[in-house]
């Protein structure tokens, strides 16, 4: 019988809480990195994974603050990287002050640019790409409810990623290996800008998005844009655990945007399970940092390397990170999506 995973989860929002829970409930080892101001309230009530029909709660998880120290003190088979894209940077300095004695990392952002910054930092034998497409959300430190089941996408090809799948496919979680990270990474960037940016920018719910004529032809542009440039970069459109990605591909490039406004918007509400989008709830939170620029962003910086633009995705990225910075007020858009429309030449 093989030995139970070693793992590092860095980064205990609602990813890191999901998969290392479902992963200790299936028998593996699992140390939580949490906030030092946490750490006494999970210590006394443990992590709980709140399912529609059954709870995953890990009474006594093991827990650690310091990266560094944690990886010092045991070897670990991998860590589960589950950060913010704008923490990216602190995380991997964070770990390179334990040397080498880093095991290879699992990235689970959201975004196509983490794994390049930590491919240049521990090396690309290291680094393994991954997504999440089950959606969840934290209420609170060590609270995760799941909105909806899907699963976990991995990079194929190393010998921990294939540890990793095997031990959660033991549990509900879907698991697929892809031998194009880069698509399974791209893939996944096309779902998580459906409805996100704008629906920060104006404090809005996706269907209210897409049930305004103007921003819905914004999402499409902005989507056709992404498309233009994966096409540059030869990089193919995949499914993912749970989610008919190509089908989505297909129809806003062969199709009019009207044929499949009621298709979309329906599965857009559905797809997050009734959660706000995580853009939305970063802004609302008070965060002067957004991911924007590693979704929306990420389009029109690799659309420049191309040769091409993405206009759509650089006016929202714009948008929104001064928002989030507060050199604009957030009310210049709330609740106003003919203005946004009106900016992006959408209206």
């Amino acid at each position: 019988m093989e030995a139970a995973l070693n793992v590092l989860v860095f980064g205990s929002g609602a990813v890191g809480t999901l998969l290392g829970a479902h992963l200790a409930q299936a028998g593996q080892r699992v140390t939580f990195l949490v906030r030092p101001a946490a750490i006494d309230l999970l210590k006394a009530q443990g992590l709980t994974v709140q399912h529609k029909s059954y709870t995953i709660h890990v009474a006594h998880p093991t827990l650690a603050t310091d990266p560094a120290l944690a990886l010092a003190q045991q070897p670990f088979d991998c860590v589960l990287l589950a950060v913010k894209s704008y923490d990216t940077e602190t995380a991997a300095l964070q770990l390179q002050e334990a040397g080498s004695s880093v095991p290879p990392i699992v990235c689970l952002q959201n975004g196509v640019d983490n794994e390049r910054l930590l491919q240049e930092r521990f090396g690309s034998t290291r680094v393994i790409a991954g997504t999440v497409t089950t959606a969840a959300t934290q209420a609170a430190p060590g609270s995760v409810t799941v909105e909806r089941i899907r699963g976990v996408g991995l990079a194929a090809g190393s010998a921990i990623a294939a540890r990793l799948a095997a031990a959660l496919q033991t549990t509900e979680m879907r698991v697929q290996l892809y031998t194009d990270a880069h698509a399974m990474k791209w893939s996944k960037l096309l779902t998580n800008m459906l409805g996100n940016a704008t629906s920060a920018i104006c404090d809005l719910p996706p269907s209210a998005v897409f049930a305004h004529a103007g921003l819905y032809r914004a999402e499409i542009a902005a989507l056709r844009e992404t498309l233009r440039v994966m096409h540059r970069l030869h990089t193919p459109v995949v499914n993912l655990p749970g989610m008919r990605v190509r089908l989505l591909a297909s129809a806003i490039t062969l199709l009019p945007a009207a044929w499949y406004h009621g298709f979309l918007a329906g599965q857009v509400g559905s797809g997050r399970g009734g959660k706000m989008p995580s853009l939305h709830n970063d802004l609302s939170a008070g965060r002067t940092r957004s991911e924007v620029g590693w979704l929306n962003g990420a389009v029109q910086r690799h659309a420049l390397g191309c040769g091409i633009n993405a206009p759509i995705n650089h006016r929202l990225n714009e948008i929104l990170t001064v928002l989030a910075s507060g050199v604009r007020d957030r009310s210049d858009y709330q609740h106003q999506p003919d203005k946004l429309a009106a900016e992006l030449g959408t209206q």
